[in-house]
């Protein structure tokens, strides 16, 4: 197990200084191998199911296999710094591969530019963090559409790369943030990449199985601190945790939102808990992701502490 002090220190990090220029941020030089490999095996055949899944897997095999050597190296060398320099230096580099400040970023402004009356604004906003069509939102579902976003990505953003750095190191949380950056990328259910993205899709829910329950649970067992209820957050968590298309987004967002009492809805995809989204609970979704990971550190904190000794 890792360190507690190198996850907070990571979190502290990433709320200080947020993403790191794309020039020199790992998990964009994940995402240009991944552009890389595609436009090489795409390039050199004509598609059809059974090549599409060879090269597609291919394609998530070798990105795996380069991060996970790549991050190995890099901890084996951080690992015969000083002590001291490694408290520094491990902290930052596993920074990198959560989204903590942005996550709270980008979801706060749609939510900002509603209170502000700019609901044009909003729209354009919800267009970097969802794939649905903003144009003719609503107030509702504008607001959905954020709170959505957020709940689901306190997983993939912040509490699954925690837990397998914390497992594993850095090659666990680089290995996480590959797999879920090949999903982001070619893990759609379209014409394009039904099976290319299959192995990275199917991979990225395994992965999330356990993260994104641990999340769910998370925010039940703190829901009265960020003004939500235990008994809808229970509610929401066991009987509307799976009525989502995916297997695990679910599990988060129907929490907070029966936690909160609101209505999340992606119209024809779910429908999750009940009541009226407002501005103010739209804020307390916020509050809610800085509770969860703080009580995630307490209690992986504690953890190691029983275990050590």
């Amino acid at each position: 197990m890792l360190n507690p002090l190198i996850l907070w220190g990571s979190i502290v990090v990433d709320r200080i200084l947020g993403e790191l220029p794309e020039r020199i941020h790992p998990v964009v030089w994940i995402g240009k191998l991944i552009y890389f490999l595609e436009d090489i095996f795409r390039s050199t055949y004509s598609r059809n199911k059974v090549r599409d899944l060879f090269f597609g897997s291919l394609t998530t095999l070798i990105t795996l296999t380069v991060v996970f050597l790549a991050s190995y190296v890099l901890e084996a060398f951080i690992s015969r710094l000083p002590e001291i320099l490694q408290y520094l230096l491990y902290p930052f580099i596993f920074s990198t591969t959560i989204g903590y400040k942005s996550l709270l970023d980008f979801s706060r402004k749609p939510i900002d530019c509603v209170k502000e009356g700019d609901i044009e604004g909003a729209r354009k906003c919800l267009q970097c963090i969802v794939s649905r069509d903003t144009s003719k939102l609503d107030i509702e579902h504008i607001l959905s559409a954020s709170v959505e976003s957020l709940s689901e990505n306190i997983t993939d953003s912040i509490i699954a790369p925690l837990i397998y750095g914390a497992l594993f190191g850095l090659p666990g949380a680089f290995l996480y943030r590959a797999v879920n950056t090949l999903d982001a990328m070619i893990g759609y259910r379209n014409e394009k990449y039904e099976y290319y993205g299959k192995l990275a899709a199917r991979l990225d829910d395994i992965l999330n199985i356990i993260p994104s329950r641990i999340a769910g649970l998370l925010l039940v067992i703190t829901s009265p601190l960020y003004g939500g209820s235990i008994k809808g957050a229970l509610y929401g968590f066991f009987r509307e945790g799976s009525k989502t298309p995916s297997p695990n987004s679910g599990y988060t967002m129907a929490t907070i939102a029966n936690s909160l009492g609101i209505i999340l809805e992606k119209i024809g995809y779910y429908r999750l808990g009940r009541g009226n989204i407002d501005i103010k609970k739209a804020y307390d979704s916020l509050k809610a992701v800085d509770i969860v990971v703080i009580s995630f550190l307490v209690v992986y904190t504690l953890l190691y502490l029983f275990i050590a000794n």
